[in-house]
């Protein structure tokens, strides 16, 4: 019965459908299809919900067991980008490479002298696959990418001039929508970059806060307090105060040199920074070089498990920022001898660690309204990656800054 169903059908022929009447399409339930199609494609806002209508709308042509959406990349290449089989079916797309030298070979044809162009757009079926019907997808004379349709039995029982026409009208719509959509898609990322504009002043903004924080702020504040000793000292011990007035310009000297360095690092391109075991290596190194108390601390790094690796950048200011300013903390005030830095890869987290032997720091210090401003920038770069820090050592017995900072930041892991 539904072999001689399909004979009557494929005798008869729907004026009204190629026409394009006010008549539903033959076989195609739910009102005037293009009209259908078009309101359907028109909703929607990204290119996978524009191949997912197209596919279901062609899953709609009575007799398809199969469907597929080819887009054309970059290179000019069919890459097949959506398909859709009958729940009963596994029907195998046809092979991208394949259709792509049938549709170049289709293409020189239709230009060559006293051929149409128009003759490419045409749907088509392949000589060895009488059950296959393809549709090139174009948008003016370029073309974009192709539908494919299984009918079944469709060697036998082909598809009716109505349905030909039909994917046709998928092919066209769908072209149209996939092309308005990258459009839309061009302006939303225009706005997106005037917004990413301001996010990245503002994190310049911020990175040049922390270094001047973390360089000339911290040095010109101890400055200052040496210099109001001075004044004391001037009139107990002149020729004391003489020395320590050129050991303070010594310090001024080298906080302008500083200051200069981070005016110059912050003007270098990106790609001349150095990694991030290099630039750890130079903070401890200006540390050794210029010790604020008499002891001169002994600096051991354990970096080895993230020597030569390239972290994200977000991570590796974090890690050094975290590391920078508990240096500087030691630096100023724990009176050291020794000082231990440590990063550790566990799963996907470092471990960072700063340890000292000096004189610990105030428990009133690491939290609530007292906590001191650099202790708060080192929460807060540890808390904007995801990550976590504390600090021990509230007594004689020295300073453990513990940081877990996530590889991946928490505003990247989707």
């Amino acid at each position: 019965m539904g072999q001689q169903a399909d004979r009557t059908r494929g005798k008869r022929i729907s004026s009204q459908a190629i026409s394009g009447g006010n008549q539903s399409s033959p076989g195609i339930p739910g009102g005037n299809y293009p009209f259908d199609l078009q309101c359907k494609l028109l909703e929607a806002e990204s290119l996978n919900e524009v191949l997912s209508i197209a596919a279901s709308m062609m899953a709609r042509v009575p007799g398809t067991v199969g469907a597929w959406i080819f887009q054309r990349d970059a290179g000019g290449e069919l890459v097949l980008v959506q398909s859709w089989n009958e729940s009963q079916t596994t029907e195998s797309a046809p092979a991208s490479e394949q259709l792509g030298k049938l549709i170049h070979q289709r293409w020189i044809a239709a230009h060559r002298l006293g051929q149409s162009s128009t003759e490419f757009a045409r749907p088509f079926s392949p000589t060895d696959r009488r059950d296959l019907i393809v549709v090139p997808m174009m948008i003016g004379e370029e073309l974009v990418g192709a539908l494919a349709v299984r009918r079944r039995e469709g060697a036998t029982f082909p598809y009716l001039p109505e349905d030909i026409v039909t994917l046709a009208t998928i092919a066209a719509l769908t072209a149209q929508q996939l092309q308005l959509t990258l459009l839309r898609d061009r302006v939303g990322t225009q706005e997106d970059r005037t917004e990413t504009r301001q996010e990245i002043v503002n994190e310049v903004n911020k990175h040049v806060a922390h270094e001047l924080h973390d360089g000339i702020v911290q040095d010109m504040a101890y400055m200052r307090l040496r210099l109001e000793m001075l004044e004391r000292m001037v009139a107990q011990d002149p020729e004391k105060g003489a020395q320590q007035a050129s050991e303070i310009r010594e310090q001024f000297n080298d906080a302008i040199d500083r200051l200069r360095n981070t005016v110059n690092e912050l003007r270098k391109p990106k790609q001349q920074t150095r990694g991030i075991t290099g630039r750890l290596r130079d903070i401890a190194g200006r540390m050794a070089e210029q010790p604020i108390s008499e002891k001169d601390p002994a600096i051991e790094l354990d970096l080895s498990e993230i020597s030569g690796v390239r972290l994200e950048p977000e991570v590796e200011r974090a890690v050094v920022g975290i590391i920078r300013e508990a240096m500087q903390n030691i630096r100023k005030h724990a009176d050291a001898s020794s000082v231990h830095v440590e990063v550790q890869r566990r799963d996907n987290m470092l471990d960072v660690e700063v340890r000292d032997d000096g004189r610990g720091i105030p428990g009133e210090m690491t939290s609530g309204r007292d906590m001191h401003f650099g202790i708060h920038q080192m929460q807060e770069l540890a808390e904007e990656m995801g990550g976590s820090l504390s600090i021990e050592g509230a007594s004689e017995a020295g300073t453990r800054v513990l940081a877990s900072i996530p590889l991946v930041p928490a505003d990247k892991e989707s």
